[in-house]
C-alpha cells in the first residue's frame, strides 16, 4: 500500500512540474559578425539554463555510399511519417505562447525577381507583429538585422502531441523497419 502511495505522490509531483510554463528566449543579430544567445528559464525565472555555446567544433563524418532500394511501400510509410512529423509541429507551434517578437531584417539575394519573390512570401506572416519588419535590397546580395524572441510553452500541453505521435502508425512502422534493416 505505502508503494502504491509513493507512486501516485510522484506521478503528481510530475505532473505539477510539468504543468509548470517553460520561457525560451532567443536572440540573434546579423551584421559583419553574426552573435547569437539563446537561454531555458524553468521554475517561473528562478533556474536560467544558458544555451550559448561557447566553442564550437564540428567534424563532418566521411560519406560512404549505401545502396538504397527504395520499394514503394517504404515510400509511403515515409510520406506517412512525414506527414505525421510536420502535424506534430504544427501542433507544438500552435501551443506555443509568443511573448515577445522584435525584429528587423535587411535582405537581398542578388536577383531582384528572387528577393521580390522570398519578400512577397515572408511579409504576410509577419502582419500580425508590430515590431517585426523585414525590408529588402534589390541592388546586392546582403544580410543583415537582429532578431528577438521570447516564447512561453507549458509541457504537459505538448505531452500528448509527443505521445500521440511516438505511439501513432506511421512512426511504430519507420522505427520497426529501420530496426530490421
Amino acid at each position: 500500500m505505502e508503494i502504491i502511495t509513493i507512486l501516485i505522490g510522484f506521478l503528481l509531483f510530475v505532473l505539477i512540474l510539468l504543468s509548470i510554463p517553460v520561457d525560451l528566449g532567443f536572440y540573434l543579430k546579423k551584421d559583419e559578425t553574426l552573435e547569437y544567445q539563446a537561454e531555458l528559464c524553468l521554475l517561473f525565472g528562478l533556474l536560467t539554463i544558458d544555451m550559448t555555446q561557447k566553442t564550437r567544433k564540428i567534424t563532418l563524418p566521411k560519406k560512404q555510399k549505401k545502396e538504397k532500394n527504395l520499394h514503394l511501400s517504404s515510400l509511403a510509410e515515409s510520406k506517412r511519417f512525414i506527414k505525421r512529423l510536420m502535424r506534430l509541429i504544427k501542433d507544438i507551434f500552435h501551443e506555443l505562447q509568443i511573448k515577445e517578437l522584435r525584429m528587423h531584417w535587411h535582405f537581398g539575394l542578388g536577383d531582384p525577381a528572387d528577393t521580390g519573390m522570398l519578400l512577397g512570401l515572408l511579409q504576410p506572416a509577419l502582419l500580425p507583429w508590430k515590431n517585426a519588419t523585414l525590408s529588402g535590397d534589390f541592388q546586392e546580395a546582403v544580410l543583415e538585422g537582429y532578431c528577438k524572441v521570447e516564447v512561453r510553452i507549458f509541457p504537459i500541453r505538448i505531452l500528448g502531441y509527443m505521445l500521440a505521435f511516438i505511439f501513432s502508425g506511421a512512426t511504430i512502422l519507420v522505427i520497426k523497419n529501420a530496426l530490421i534493416k
